[in-house]
């Protein structure tokens, strides 16, 4: 007790302990709080986790389309290629020659 502080009524003495439950009590308040909101964040973040993995496998389906379309294009390439060899053997033999001639003199430098 300080001085000059009457206890009439007997009530100072548990002050201290009011006070200490009191603060307990708001450390428990902080802490709901604390657990709320990470639970709010970590809905929020699979949310977005969800987004992104809906996001991506459109994005792979479009890849594996687009790929096809590729594939179909080399595919249609290669066969106009072989039909020019076909045709015209001498020239695509001459062409091949010059190509390799050309890549013989670009690596030597």
């Amino acid at each position: 007790m300080e001085k000059g502080v009457k206890d009439t009524y007997g009530y100072l003495g548990t002050e201290p302990m009011k006070l200490r439950e009191q603060l307990e009590q708001l450390a428990a308040a902080f802490e709901e709080m604390a657990k709320a909101e990470s639970s709010e964040a970590a809905k929020g973040a699979r949310d977005a986790a969800r987004r992104i993995a809906k996001h991506a496998g459109a994005l792979a389906e479009q890849l594996a389309n687009s790929s096809e379309e590729v594939e179909a294009a080399v595919a249609q390439g290669r066969r106009q290629v072989e039909e020019a060899i076909r045709v015209r053997p001498w020239a695509a033999v001459a062409m091949a020659a010059a190509t390799g001639f050309l890549l013989a003199m670009l690596v030597r430098r």
